[in-house]
């Protein structure tokens, strides 16, 4: 249907030259045309009635036919797309080469696409990480289990010593004879959480203070569970991770600019939000640390192309599995975004929450094997 010249580009990128009747511009002029009498206004003319010809002459022919090319494109570039299977990713750079009445219009554009690659064996991958991690340690030690009561025993002391001098610290809050000592200690720089003798004992009363559980033996039972259960969920994220890296070692692909600009946005962005959380600016914290928002993008770049490839990765391991997320899932936390982020369109929140629920999929997978 339409004349087209593919021309693949480094980074993913692709080049088309059109060719299109000279009878399309004629159409699209038509239409131009008519959208400026009927929103043109001239004295001595009805709005809506002004004649094509007094309009033509109003608006002059440059303007029609920039009108009438951005009608053109608009009609016929995703049909191009479309005639032409191209994956195309943002928007592309468009450059009209040829354009006169009675003549086929030319134009060339240029952009990023989908990058063509070959998925390596992700099941075998796996399976060989998983093999190096099995002999990970899912245990509660002793020690551990006693550390963490230690720590249960200083927080009950800090926060009991604070409960007890409630009304010094006020006092204190407002006098300028306030130590420097007290500022940098919390206000209690006489009270030292490392000597026994000012922690609580470990007993049944602490722990029912601690959780409301009933006895010691229950708590010291809980924290050795919760010590398991973090230990299990760091192994899966450290598989997780080494799943990952293996993939995008074992996949060749040129990944698009455009892909890992996007990745190094939504990081800074991630970045900022963390800051500005603790009550900083972002700028403040560029001077604390001496660098400017370049030198934080270029420090994000390798990860950011990580993560771009691990996406494409999981997006074809998805299609190749035919793996969805779950329908209910999906939207249930759409609607959970969209009432924390009430300004966000649900269109974005529903790519964001069903990339995210894919990619859980795809390593629930990958960890099967």
């Amino acid at each position: 249907m339409y004349e087209v010249k593919i021309k693949n580009l480094p980074k993913s990128e692709t080049e088309i030259q059109v060719v299109l009747p000279a009878d399309f511009l004629l159409s699209a002029r038509e239409k131009a045309i008519k959208m400026f009498c009927a929103s043109l206004e001239i004295s001595g003319f009805r709005k809506g009635h002004v004649p094509e010809n007094v309009a033509v002459g109003k608006i002059g022919e440059a303007k029609i036919l920039e009108e009438a090319t951005d009608i053109l494109l608009k009609e016929h570039f995703h049909k191009i797309i479309g005639q032409e299977k191209l994956d195309i990713i943002g928007q592309p750079k468009i450059s009209i080469t040829k354009l006169a009445l009675g003549n086929p219009v030319e134009f060339k554009a240029v952009f990023a696409v989908i990058p063509s690659f070959e998925l390596p064996d992700y099941r075998e991958a796996a399976k060989e990480i998983a093999a190096k991690l099995t002999s990970t340690e899912t245990t509660a030690s002793e020690k551990e289990v006693e550390d963490v009561l230690l720590q249960i025993r200083k927080n009950k002391a800090h926060f009991d010593w604070h409960q007890a001098h409630k009304q010094n610290e006020a006092n204190e809050e407002h006098s300028p004879a306030r130590t420097a000592d007290a500022v940098q200690s919390g206000g209690h720089p006489e009270l030292n959480l490392d000597k026994e003798e000012n922690l609580p004992v470990l007993d049944d009363e602490l722990a029912k203070a601690a959780g409301n559980f009933k006895d010691l033996n229950e708590l010291k039972e809980k924290v050795k569970e919760n010590i398991i259960t973090e230990k299990k969920i760091r192994n899966t994220e450290k598989k997780r991770a080494s799943i990952m890296e293996e993939l995008v070692k074992k996949t060749k692909m040129d990944l698009p600019e455009i892909l890992i600009e996007s990745e190094i946005e939504k990081s800074l962005a991630q970045m900022k939000d963390d800051v500005e959380r603790t009550g900083s600016k972002f700028t403040d914290y560029l001077t604390h640390i001496k660098k400017n928002e370049e030198d934080i993008k270029k420090g994000l770049r390798e990860n950011s192309e990580k993560k771009a490839k691990i996406q494409l990765i999981f997006n074809k391991i998805a299609e190749v599995e035919k793996l969805e997320p779950n329908k209910e899932i999906l939207e249930n936390e759409v609607k959970d975004v969209l009432k924390h982020y009430p300004n966000a369109s649900e269109t974005s929140a529903r790519i964001y929450v069903a990339t995210i629920l894919l990619n859980s999929e795809v390593l629930k997978l990958l960890e099967k094997n």
